[in-house]
């Protein structure tokens, strides 16, 4: 079944070159994967209403939870046992998209999807502050992320499936349990009470979580390399 989906999705690629094109840059860039999801939790943040505590407090935890959820998938992939991607595995019959070749994310181990770990939980933390605005973060985990994924071959259905689930668990779980620490211990409120520093490290957050962390990854691998020698 695993397969079949895979071969499924992926006969929309190799056929026509704009296609190919648009389905990588979605795959692939920030604007189309975290950064509208960074701006609809700007957009929940500041929507005016008389006691927005609650709804902040979730918020917040949310994109705590997001990290955490970044660093359990990559986590995972790093220490479960390597599972080729399908774009690594030659007997899997995959049409490649014009810019994609074998060589594409080589080394990196497919389950679990730590952007769907990511995505799916960003999705559920936002549905347990506001449901439809929630189903619209989940429909962009499955359309935008997920979708493209499996369609270029690099990730097996069951990657996503795996990943999401990972994500939306532990959203499920420790987003209730930090929005009630916040509001519980006052934390919120001193964060509110100091705008100067809270919101600059908001931003700092969305960013990193909009990009995936790729400014950060960046410079520690150069840190790496420099402490080698």
């Amino acid at each position: 079944m695993d397969l079949d989906i895979l071969l499924a999705l992926n006969r929309l690629a190799g056929r026509d070159t704009a296609l190919d094109a648009l389905t990588v840059q979605i795959s692939a860039s920030p604007i189309f994967k975290g950064l509208p999801l960074m701006m609809l939790v700007w957009g929940l943040w500041m929507l005016p209403q008389a006691r927005p505590a609650r709804r902040r407090a979730g918020l917040a935890a949310t994109l705590v939870v997001a990290v955490l959820a970044l660093v359990a998938g990559r986590l995972m992939s790093l220490g479960l046992p390597y599972r080729a991607r399908p774009i690594h595995d030659p007997d899997v019959p995959l049409r490649m998209a014009d810019t994609i070749s074998q060589d594409t994310l080589g080394g990196w181990s497919s389950m679990p999807s730590d952007h769907a770990v990511l995505f799916f939980a960003l999705a559920t933390g936002i549905a347990l502050v506001d449901r439809r605005w929630g189903a619209v973060a989940l429909a962009h985990a499955l359309f935008v992320i997920a979708a493209p994924r499996v369609i270029l071959g690099f990730h097996w259905p069951s990657d996503i499936l795996v990943g999401g689930l990972i994500g939306a668990a532990l959203a499920l779980v420790a987003v209730p349990l930090l929005r009630r620490i916040l509001l519980g211990t006052g934390l919120l409120d001193w964060l509110e009470a100091r705008p100067g520093f809270s919101y600059p490290l908001m931003f700092l957050v969305t960013h990193q979580l909009g990009t995936m962390f790729t400014s950060t990854r960046n410079l520690l691998a150069v840190l790496r390399d420099v402490a080698l020698g």
